[in-house]
């Protein structure tokens, strides 16, 4: 069995829960420090790709200011996130194709990891 796509919609969902997270990490970070502005990312992430539009928002004491910041965060993480998991995915997609597809034995040890417990299960 060969592997030749994945489904972008449950990547890009997955992305933008995790960089959900790193917003939230972000947010708290920003509230917890001296720094003058909070950066809102939009557009796709990476270890070694940022293609971004970077939106700053100044400190406030304001709670109300505060907590739009926090939410705005948030969003902007996760929304960056899912754009970049949509990308991912798309590329992925298309270098598969391309190779014919990845056989699935290389992806999945489920097999052996069933024999194994199989093996050591007691009678």
């Amino acid at each position: 069995m060969r592997i030749i796509s994945i489904r972008w919609q449950s990547v890009a969902n997955v992305f933008a829960i995790i960089y959900a997270n790193f917003g939230l990490g972000a947010f708290c970070f920003f509230e917890f420090s001296a720094a003058p502005y909070l950066t809102l990312p939009f557009g796709i992430l990476g270890p070694f790709f940022h293609l971004n539009l970077n939106l700053n928002l100044p400190h406030s004491d304001d709670l109300l200011a505060t907590a739009f910041s926090g939410v705005a965060e948030i969003a902007a993480y996760a929304l960056t996130g899912w754009i970049t998991g949509a990308v991912a995915t798309a590329f992925f997609n298309t270098i598969v194709k391309s190779l014919g597809g990845i056989d699935a034995k290389h992806i999945s040890h489920q097999r052996k990891y069933l024999r194994k417990l199989e093996s050591n299960r007691i009678p």
